[in-house]
């Protein structure tokens, strides 16, 4: 008798996963962003991660963007030699004065910060 009453507990817990299985959405399998326009005219992206963006006014945006938010191999640009001197041949950025809340980027007082500095 005791053995029936643990195949009967076994059967409710594998009935239990099945319903809870069942209860979850058909996005949560998807593997690609859903992107529309709210009733503001934001731009919403609920990702296939998890997370959502919000872009505020760019809701004229939706189809365009939901046109580049398919998943797959991403798509990348292999540059040969020529072109890849190319790519940094004007590689000087002069550094700019930061006037006004530099202490907010932890510059010193009179510091010139190099923005972007050649790779």
């Amino acid at each position: 008798m005791p053995h029936i009453h643990h195949l009967l507990r076994a059967a409710g817990f594998g009935l239990a996963a099945l319903c809870a299985g069942a209860a979850v959405p058909a996005s949560a399998f998807q593997n690609n962003d859903h992107v529309y326009a709210d009733s503001f005219g934001n731009l919403v992206v609920d990702s296939a991660a998890g997370y959502k963006r919000i872009v505020v006014g760019q809701g004229h945006m939706a189809r365009h963007t939901a046109a580049n938010t398919t998943t797959g191999e991403p798509r990348v640009v292999y540059l040969d030699g020529a072109e890849q001197e190319a790519a940094w041949s004007d590689c000087y950025r002069p550094p700019v004065f930061v006037k006004g809340r530099s202490y907010m980027y932890g510059l010193a007082e009179g510091e010139m910060p190099e923005l972007s500095p050649c790779r």
